[in-house]
Parts: C-alpha cells; structure tokens; sequence
C-alpha cells in the first residue's frame, strides 16, 4: 500500500526498524506496485518497499524527471527515512541503472551505501547503447513495449489508459537515454545480477560485466525465459535474494 508519509514508497511488507529493507525500482513506466507480489516470498525481517516515482499510480499528475541528474539528488531525499539503517536496492530495467546511479551518489555524498546492489535484466554500465526510444510515436512506442512483454496488453491496446501511462515510461526512457556513462571505480558493494537465457533486450556477457563494477562479492544468476523472466522466474529470483541478504553473501550484521 502508499506510504501516506511518503509518496515516493509504496510499502507491501513492512517490518521493525531494526530489519533490513527492500527498495525496489521497477522497469521504464512501471510503479511500485510492479513488486506488490514478492510479499507472499520474502520472510520476516525484510521490509519490501517499491519506488513510486512521478508522473505513474498515485502520482499521475506530478511532472516526471527527465535527467538523471535530477532525479536522482530528488530520489535520495524522497527515500532518506527508509535509507537511515540497513537496505538493500535492487533495480529492473531501466531501474537498475537508477538503483546503480543512487548507490554512487549514495558513496560520493558520504552517505550509507545498500548492503547489496541487485541487478536484473540490465548490461553493465559501460556497455549501454544509446537508444531513443522516448522519441517513438505512440504506436511504434506502445509495439516496443509489447515486444518487451512487461506491460500488459490492457494497457497497450487501451489508448485512454496507454495515454496516462504513456508519458511516465517516455520519461523513463528519457532519463536513461540522455544519460552518459562517467568512468569511475568499483563499489564497495556486493552484487547480484539476474537475467533470462533468451533476453533480447541484453547478453550474459553484458550481464557478466557487472563483475567489474564491484569490488565486493559478484553473483550473476540466469534464468530461463526472455525478458519477462522477471515475473514468470518471480519466486527463483525472491529466494536467492533472500539468501544473498540473509545467509551472508551481501552481509548479515545485527
């Protein structure tokens, strides 16, 4: 359910101020609510929070970000209360290069990093191509989602619900390709990346490639499935977060 104190959260499973927390990115023009269902998978102690940003669900009406740069100072702020004790950030998509942006600005700005960086369906930083996909006219738009086979098609074959959803993904799209790679060193963060054996939207070698991003631990996990592994690899994907989180490999400090 929304955060009535804050709406950039979306919080499904919340737990004691002592546990460890979720925060969870969704894909370009998706919402919280994309991880409503990881609930039912994650034990106690975990408390699952998805990233609501503007301009999709309860924030409809509020201008979206276009920038990266902007964004992610506004992201930092609008998460401060759930990044103050012990979090991990994983990203989908697009979501990933956010989760990815908000950890270095997270290290740069002296504040506490997530104890584990997760990573689905995303190549590494340094060998993302430049698309421009936010500048597709709606239909072609709405047909480059379908392929992708995340959104669903009462959505796409809707044009009054696909014209409120439509300018949150181009936003999203926007942000990251208008974005540039700046070179910088490995995080001390461990990370997870997961990916689906027949993703054509990227390669297990531009997955692999994450290992250079870290200097901490690196699991890279594929799944079957293209690149809605996501939702049909749902329970897999939960279950080795949970153990990533809980028996050790990011860390378990109490």
């Amino acid at each position: 359910m929304t955060d009535p104190r804050n709406p950039w959260l979306a919080r499904f499973r919340p737990a004691g101020a002592g546990d460890l927390r979720l925060i969870c990115l969704p894909h370009a023009g998706g919402g919280g609510a994309t991880f409503r269902d990881w609930a039912d998978d994650l034990p106690p102690g975990i408390d699952l929070c998805g990233v609501r940003l503007p301009a999709r669900e309860s924030r409809l009406r509020e201008k979206p970000y276009l920038r990266m740069d902007d964004l992610i100072p506004a992201l930092a702020d609008g998460l401060a209360d759930v990044l103050d004790g012990r979090f991990a950030l994983l990203g989908y998509c697009s979501g990933a290069l956010t989760a990815y942006e908000l950890t270095r600005f997270l290290l740069d700005t002296g504040r506490r990093p997530p104890e584990l960086l997760a990573i689905c369906a995303f190549p590494s930083p340094e060998l993302v191509e430049p698309t421009q996909v936010h500048r597709l006219p709606t239909e072609r738009l709405a047909a480059h989602l379908r392929g992708l086979g995340v959104i669903p098609d009462a959505i796409l074959a809707d044009p009054g619900l696909f014209s409120m959803f439509e300018p949150g993904v181009r936003a999203d799209y926007e942000v990251f390709e208008t974005w540039t790679h700046r070179e910088s060193g490995p995080l001390p963060v461990p990370i997870t990346v997961f990916g689906g054996h027949a993703d054509p939207s990227v390669t297990m070698a531009e997955l692999a490639a994450w290992r250079g991003r870290s200097t901490g631990e690196f699991t890279l996990r594929a799944l079957p499935g293209d690149h809605s592994f996501f939702t049909a690899a749902r329970r897999r994907i939960t279950g080795a977060l949970v153990a990533d989180l809980l028996a050790g490999q990011a860390v378990s400090r109490r």
